[in-house]
């Protein structure tokens, strides 16, 4: 369930896939940008991240995620998935599924984005689903009445449907390879 992350912060960094025929390359803190590379000659630029982030790669190395600035109060969860071509997809449905969870949760019709902080915590089914801590950082398009400001929700890759949710404590009974640790309450410093 919770598998090994790599802390993306200041040299550059490759981090293989389990597979070990892929990797993800972190250019560094001057260059904070990370690369696919399926061999020499299939480099594809993902995008530039947030120093300090976290990486992690699903056990069957069909998909990895970034927590954007992972140690800060508003971490993103930013997911990517492999295709049989060897070519790495950003893939927003997993991150856009927890939000909407909790949104549904605290009776909000039309979450906004930045009103949520999101985090993998690890992988489900070998790969085939992702644990995501979401938590509102602030409300403005919702009712501030919030029934619940953190879950943790068992998303499918694939097709972004929620499989469970659940408040964090019963989370931590429930699946019993999350730690507390990971589960730390980030500060809140936005408006």
């Amino acid at each position: 369930m919770a598998t090994r992350t790599t802390l993306l912060e200041g040299p550059a960094a490759t981090v293989p896939a389990p597979t070990g025929d892929r990797t993800v390359i972190y250019g560094g803190e001057d260059d904070p940008r990370l690369t696919f590379s399926a061999g020499f000659m299939k480099r594809v630029d993902l995008g530039e991240i947030r120093p300090v982030s976290e990486l992690s790669w699903a056990p069957n190395a069909r998909s990895f995620y970034v927590n954007d600035s992972g140690s800060a109060a508003w971490s993103e969860l930013r997911l990517w998935q492999v295709g049989g071509r060897q070519v790495a997809q950003e893939s927003a449905s997993v991150r856009e599924a927890a939000i909407a969870e909790l949104a549904r949760l605290n009776d909000c019709a039309r979450p906004a984005r930045q009103e949520y902080a999101t985090r993998g915590l690890g992988w489900g089914r070998q790969g085939d689903s992702v644990y995501v801590l979401t938590e509102v950082r602030r409300v403005q398009a919702c009712s501030p009445d919030i029934r619940e400001d953190r879950v943790v929700s068992l998303v499918e890759v694939a097709t972004g449907r929620v499989l469970q949710t659940r408040p964090v404590d019963e989370a931590l009974r429930a699946w019993p390879g999350l730690s507390g640790a990971t589960l730390r309450p980030d500060p809140v410093t936005g408006p």
